[in-house]
């Protein structure tokens, strides 16, 4: 009969032996304790202070969640909540991007202060009238190239009814079948390629339609500095720049 374990001791037939430490089983309640409830709740605080938020818990909660991102390498910029007797509590944007061969991106963390948000509303509701002359050359080729298609659609329909017409020349015995089928394949080759034309032409017109008016940008930042003004919480800010965006 072996010994009976308990803790520190163990007893065998009445006898009480003491057991070497690395023999010991703990068990909860009995193991020595790594911090006093004092250090615990040092580190519970400082956690709450310094805390950096999962994806799903951080969306859209931060005046710039999905909209801001590094300037070194592209990669979505993470948040922080923290808070120090200067600042208080206040939010810090930081890069936490991680190259192929392990080296980290070089971009340096920016604290979200009141300072950085006045800059921000300012940078916004001030267009560059770089990007305002950008905007009519957009509407400007816009509408040329909604006149070349009409153009182009007209020609289209021209050199269709012409095949319509050379084929009727065929059948009523007008012209020979050899000058039927030269003239059937230049015909042929210039509808092909109009289409083609007028395919990459309405793409264009996809594109540069999506893009904002001079007028519907002045109409967002009327709308951006209402939301704005009345904006209380960080979920509501943030609503307000998508909006813009």
């Amino acid at each position: 009969m072996g010994f009976i374990t308990y803790g520190k001791t163990r007893s065998k037939r009445g006898q009480v032996e003491l057991v070497p430490e690395e023999e010991r089983i703990k068990v909860m309640g009995t193991h020595e304790k790594l911090k006093t409830p004092e250090e615990h709740e040092a580190i519970m605080e400082r956690l709450l202070k310094n805390r950096m938020l999962n994806p799903n818990s951080r969306r859209n909660i931060f005046p710039l969640s999905g909209l801001l991102y590094c300037e070194k390498c592209g990669s979505r910029m993470r948040f922080r909540v923290g808070e120090n007797k200067k600042q208080g509590q206040h939010w810090s944007a930081l890069c936490y991007h991680q190259y192929k061969d392990g080296s980290k991106c070089e971009q340096r963390g920016k604290v979200m202060d009141a300072d950085f948000f006045n800059a921000l509303y300012d940078r916004i509701i001030h267009v560059d009238p770089n990007i305002l002359r950008e905007i009519e050359l957009h509407g400007s080729r816009y509408n040329d190239t909604q006149v070349i298609i009409e153009v182009k659609e007209q020609e289209l329909k021209k050199q269709k009814r012409a095949l319509d017409k050379l084929h009727e020349s065929y059948e009523e015995d007008m012209i020979t079948k050899q000058v039927f089928l030269e003239r059937k394949a230049v015909r042929s080759r210039q509808i092909q390629k109009l289409e083609e034309e007028l395919k990459n032409l309405r793409k264009v017109v996809v594109d540069e339609g999506n893009y904002p008016t001079v007028e519907q940008i002045y109409e967002r930042i009327g709308e951006f500095r209402e939301l704005w003004s009345a904006a209380v919480t960080s979920e509501e800010k943030n609503r307000a720049l998508k909006k813009l965006v």
